[in-house]
């Protein structure tokens, strides 16, 4: 009798789930109503409270099935198939067939995903727990791939990972949505060789590339300087980490302080080649804030020299008095063009001290990155919006009235 009622319970939770696939994919949370999901189901809408706890319960609940419906077939078509690079093509191609083959499923699946992504409890809810593990499915698939030495061994997997869903998304929408293509099974060719470009090993060094070696050990020298520190770091320890001879770091770098110098150097040459296209703009302050945005992220996108710069260069006396140090502020110096033709136009206060200027920004960059590092307290949006913060300060500082950023603002938005 027990498993009976239990059965019937199984089925009648079902069967409200399917309903509430449909009415969800056609109207947001906020339009739909139990009511009409109940009717769809064929049973009265006290009955729905019996297995979901309200109206948001169900709708991260129907998405959780269906997903889990797509995985249970996606596995099915795996069967079989052992290698990772087979296994991946397998996966996007099927993504594409339910796109093509079942494209009201699609629709469904993806109305459901857009609908729960929008709402923050979604992701506290035990519905997001089954589509992190459909995520995870492709991870595995890549680390596979890695792990197997088929796939590049320095590959990021969740940002790969998340690269393929992004494209694969935006492949469906332009199908299903803006009707830009009639099909996504033809793109199946292109899409793949996308994204072996960017996994599989390549062994051939890219054209120009003649100083490969010498980049590869000031690779390995940050990642070493970053995780053990200098002082702590030596030759030995770069060479292994580089995979090459201990000797062969000496035809490059005459000790360990000329390869530590040689870091910031090599990097301030390539942001200053970067600039090109800055200096097209016309307005100071838009110019400005390029600058010192270009600044941030750059730092901030490479962890490990962010910490070698912040920790064992900034902070190191010889710093100050090596040739690296002239690259660093010929770089910096570029702020002070920017403040000079910002004072020609009138738009920055003839007041203003460059080196002054220069100090407020290096030194809010240097605690901010600092305190990112050192304390990781921020997450990547909230660092975002605090670099947004800071540009707004520091245009204020120098504008030669708060009218004049209010317009800039005006403008871009």
């Amino acid at each position: 009798m027990g498993e009976k009622k239990k059965e019937v319970n199984n089925n009648r939770r079902k069967l409200i789930l399917k309903a509430a696939q449909e009415i969800f994919s056609q109207k947001s949370l906020m339009d739909s109503n139990i009511s009409e999901i109940a009717k769809k189901a064929g049973i009265a809408d006290s009955i729905i409270y019996n297995y979901f706890k309200n109206k948001e319960d169900l709708l991260f609940y129907a998405l959780s099935d269906k997903l889990k419906d797509i995985e249970k077939d996606l596995k099915l078509h795996l069967e079989g198939i052992l290698d990772p690079a087979s296994k991946l093509g397998k996966m996007i191609w099927y993504h594409l067939y339910i796109n093509d083959r079942v494209p009201g499923g699609t629709q469904i699946l993806k109305a459901l995903l857009f609908e729960c992504r929008s709402n923050k409890n979604f992701y506290t809810h035990e519905g997001y727990n089954t589509l992190r593990g459909y995520t995870r499915f492709m991870s595995q698939i890549l680390q596979q791939g890695v792990d197997e030495n088929v796939f590049r061994p320095d590959i990021n997997v969740i940002l790969v990972r998340n690269l393929i869903f992004g494209l694969l998304d935006e492949e469906s929408l332009s199908c299903l949505a803006s009707k830009e293509i009639e099909s996504t099974l033809s793109d199946f060719s292109g899409i793949m060789d996308l994204i072996f470009a960017i996994i599989s090993k390549n062994e051939t060094p890219p054209p120009g590339n003649n100083d490969d070696k010498e980049n590869r050990i000031l690779k390995a020298a940050i990642q070493v300087f970053s995780n053990k520190g200098y002082n702590t770091a030596t030759i030995s320890d770069i060479a292994g980490a580089a995979n090459v001879a201990e000797g062969t770091i000496y035809t490059y770098f005459d000790n360990k302080k000329d390869m530590l110098f040689s870091i910031p150097k090599k990097r301030f040459c390539a942001l200053k080649n970067s600039m090109g296209e800055m200096f097209n703009i016309k307005m100071p302050v838009r110019k400005l804030r390029r600058f010192i945005r270009l600044l941030f992220t750059t730092f901030m996108g490479d962890r490990d020299f962010l910490r070698v710069f912040l920790l064992d260069i900034k902070l190191n006396k010889q710093f100050y008095a090596s040739p690296v140090y002239k690259d660093y502020i010929n770089y910096i110096s570029i702020l002070e063009d920017i403040l000079e033709e910002g004072k020609e136009q009138c738009v920055f206060r003839k007041s203003i001290n460059p080196r002054l200027f220069r100090h407020l920004f290096v030194g809010a960059f240097n605690h901010l990155a600092t305190r990112w590092l050192i304390l990781s307290k921020e997450k990547p949006i909230d660092m975002m919006q605090e670099i947004e913060d800071v540009l707004d300060l520091l245009c204020r500082s120098v504008v030669v009235n708060i009218s004049v950023l209010n317009d800039f603002e005006d403008r871009i938005d």
